[in-house]
């Protein structure tokens, strides 16, 4: 890691080069002016943990590797079986029956 020393400027357009896009500009601008509905509170985050570390460790004992799947398919084979087994057709959003 390198630290690289920088003037307070929000004017971010004039201080970096690289243009931000829209969606940055609108978050950080959000960040600024206080608007916590888009951010995570740290007690949702320590109850998000504490759903989610359980679990990982489950995996990581059991050795249990995510499946893999071809990046811009519709996802895993795995999804197909267990939509399946809710009657549910995985992935196919365009059809209407």
């Amino acid at each position: 890691m390198r630290l690289n020393r920088s003037d307070l400027n929000l004017l971010y357009s004039t201080r970096y080069s690289k243009e931000i896009t829209d969606a940055y500009e609108w978050l950080l601008l959000d960040a600024i002016r206080g608007e916590r509905r888009l951010f995570i509170r740290s007690d949702e985050l320590d109850a998000a943990w504490s759903i989610f570390t359980p679990l990982l460790k489950e995996l990581e004992a059991k050795k249990i590797a995510p499946e893999l799947y071809l990046y811009g398919s519709r996802g895993f084979v795995g999804a197909h079986y267990l939509a399946a087994n809710y009657n549910v057709r995985w992935g196919d959003l365009a059809s209407d029956d």
